[in-house]
């Protein structure tokens, strides 16, 4: 039986108040609304009308809800049953704009559907693949699934995204005041305020990206002149699902790689929610992980782009100390509310980049914090240190020095796409040859 640990106010198995719910519901939603942007960037790439733009939005919102709440579930071998929703998948990014350059949206759609087909049969299997995952390979991918978010978090918040971009001192300002308000209610706040330090923050952060002019009243003119209320329309692109040989290596390279993460996401909820936890339950995680397929499917089926688990909500589940699975329930239908709601929608996706950068720099902490304490959970040895240490330099490397594989057969490209991938494939890898030594 999990004991649930001191700083945790609500945990997994308990529900919060209706109000107080709601409220943490919605917190999560804004952080969910991090990557909203990628299937506009999807859909734009290949020319898309403004429609589709919208429809593809709508759907992946919806897909989006649908795996929260299944992730939440926890029943049928269909979900893990802890507080870990779902995202547009920033790993599935450049895959489906190949494939929307190849074959249009109906190619990503089929795509999309065989990856998450792949991740729920791989779900299905993973348990008897313990030995892949031992306590520092986990552990690794948790501390890695943090450092991956460093950079977006990082040039979010001091506002540089290229080389050679103008220093914007009002993003800094911003972000700053943002950051402080979140630390500062964690840190010092009394009773349950801390629930809701994210949402404070965010609140602060637009008042300030106002003030600072970061947001002007022609953006809060599109969230008034957007429907409260409308149906997403199956585009015709939507109906029609495509196949090709030629991306199907791509797509379940991505696929397992997302899978990976996620497992990482799961193996830091479950340590997150037990003060007496030892080693993951990797049963669990492959529930957690078909839900996971399940959601990406969903997401190809209806229209949208791939979903992926939110290692930033989980970090904020551990930064407010509400771990409730309730919590998950209200967060996926109100994210799935959202993709018939276009005004909160357009709401959210104005998010001004310094306050999304605060975010993400606090709930990246607790991510990485959480990362070291999984690996040091057993006395490490030789082996397990150059398990550790190998996959993260050259995990590390791919964010420090981005030009250094670029040449690199393209096969190999998907598992260089992300520090996170390449750090945990190295480190499976490393983890079974030194097993061989031992034998």
């Amino acid at each position: 039986m999990a004991q649930k640990p001191k700083n945790i106010i609500y945990g997994v198995d308990e529900n919060p108040p209706l109000s107080v719910t709601l409220l943490l519901g919605l917190q999560h939603i804004f952080v969910m609304s991090s990557t909203l942007l990628l299937p506009v960037v999807i859909v734009r790439e290949i020319g898309g009308s403004f429609l589709e733009v919208r429809n593809v939005v709508s759907f992946s919102l919806i897909a989006a809800g649908i795996g929260t709440i299944l992730q939440c579930l926890g029943k049928w071998r269909i979900g893990s049953g802890y507080l870990v929703p779902n995202l547009c998948g920033p790993s599935y990014l450049s895959v489906s704009i190949q494939a929307a350059w190849l074959g249009g949206l109906p190619l990503m759609y089929g795509m999309t559907v065989v990856a998450g087909l792949f991740e729920t049969l791989f779900s299905r299997v993973v348990h008897k693949l313990r030995g892949l995952f031992p306590t520092e390979v986990t552990g690794l991918v948790v501390l890695m699934v943090g450092v991956a978010l460093i950079p977006l978090g990082a040039s979010k918040f001091v506002g540089i995204h290229y080389e050679g971009d103008p220093f914007d001192p009002r993003v800094l300002f911003v972000a700053a005041v943002t950051l402080t308000t979140m630390v500062g209610i964690s840190l010092w706040s009394k009773g349950k305020s801390r629930l809701y330090s994210v949402l404070i923050g965010f609140l602060v952060g637009y008042v300030f990206s106002y003030l600072a002019g970061i947001i002007s009243p022609v953006d809060f003119e599109e969230v008034r002149h957007a429907p409260v209320f409308a149906l997403p329309g199956f585009a015709a692109s939507s109906l029609q699902l495509s196949f090709s040989w030629s991306l199907l290596p791509a797509f379940l390279i991505v696929s397992l790689c997302g899978a990976l993460k996620s497992f990482g996401n799961l193996v830091t909820a479950q340590k997150i929610n037990d003060e007496n936890w030892k080693e993951p339950d990797v049963k669990n995680i492959g529930n957690g992980l078909f839900a996971d397929g399940l959601s990406v499917m969903s997401a190809g089926l209806l229209g949208g782009v791939a979903t992926d688990t939110s290692s930033s909500n989980v970090g904020t589940s551990l930064a407010t100390g509400a771990t409730s699975r309730v919590i998950g329930f209200v967060a996926g239908a109100l994210f799935i509310c959202l993709g018939f709601m276009p005004k909160l929608a357009a709401l959210v996706s104005i998010m001004p980049d310094p306050v999304m950068g605060a975010i993400l720099i606090y709930v990246t902490s607790f991510m990485v914090l959480s990362g070291f304490q999984i690996i040091l959970t057993e006395a490490l040895d030789t082996s397990k240190t150059f398990i550790i240490g190998i996959s993260f330099i050259f995990g590390i490397s791919l964010d420090i020095l981005p030009g250094l594989y670029v040449h690199l057969p393209v096969w190999l490209m998907p598992v260089f796409g992300s520090s996170l991938t390449l750090a945990t494939v190295m480190a499976i890898l490393l983890n079974q040859l030194f097993r061989i030594r031992k034998i």
